[in-house]
């Protein structure tokens, strides 16, 4: 009678745990971007940027683009002393200064429209660094079939490294700037980052698992 020799079956646990995870990740959606969750303020912003705009006055003839920075937020309504000037090329809204009053104070352009050219962060950054994003990817499956990831750590890591290409994306590229950045901010260089918050709102979200 041949004899038996009993070992210890480490294969099928791991297959069968390998086959399930891969199942989850298969099934999983990772959205990168300005996310629903955001206010709609800068969900508006972020689609402005994204895919470009013309903007139009609702109850004026004209864009009232503030050229100080303490005229943000204000109307020329509520400037005292503020007149109209148009100098054959442009036309804006001043107020006197000097001790004499001799002197104009340029408080605001006056604009019929403004547009803002397509500035994309999420689809440029995406296009100019598969590479990068692929690399995560394989990264996060090749651990995951080696038992140190589950697929929700995948999604995790593969999110993240996401969310960093857009963000590096935003701090280093340079898109065109549009006639509102240039007049409302004309020392500003990178018109996707201006205070940081639209790049801060940058996250991710797994569906699907």
């Amino acid at each position: 009678m041949s004899s038996v020799t009993r070992t210890h079956d480490d294969w099928t646990p791991w297959y069968e745990r390998t086959k399930a995870e891969l199942a989850r990740l298969a099934g999983a959606e990772i959205h990168v971007g300005i996310l629903g969750s955001a206010d709609s303020e800068l969900l508006r912003i972020a689609a402005v940027h994204e895919f470009g705009a013309t903007i139009h006055p609702r109850n004026a003839k004209n864009l009232a683009i503030p050229l100080r920075p303490d005229m943000k937020g204000k109307s020329p309504r509520d400037v005292e002393g503020a007149f109209f000037l148009d100098n054959g090329e442009n036309r804006f809204i001043c107020r006197k200064k000097g001790k004499k009053g001799d002197q104009q104070d340029f408080l605001f352009l006056l604009l019929p429209s403004v547009t803002i050219p397509e500035r994309s962060f999420i689809r440029a950054s995406y296009d100019g660094n598969k590479d990068v994003l692929a690399k995560a990817c394989e990264n996060a499956v090749r651990r995951l079939i080696l038992g140190e990831l589950t697929a929700d750590q995948a999604c995790h890591n593969i999110g993240t490294a996401a969310v960093a290409i857009v963000k590096r994306y935003m701090r280093t590229v340079q898109p065109p700037k549009s006639s509102l950045t240039l007049a409302s901010a004309p020392g500003k260089t990178a018109p996707l980052v201006q205070t940081g918050r639209l790049r801060d709102s940058i996250t991710y979200e797994v569906t699907g698992l």
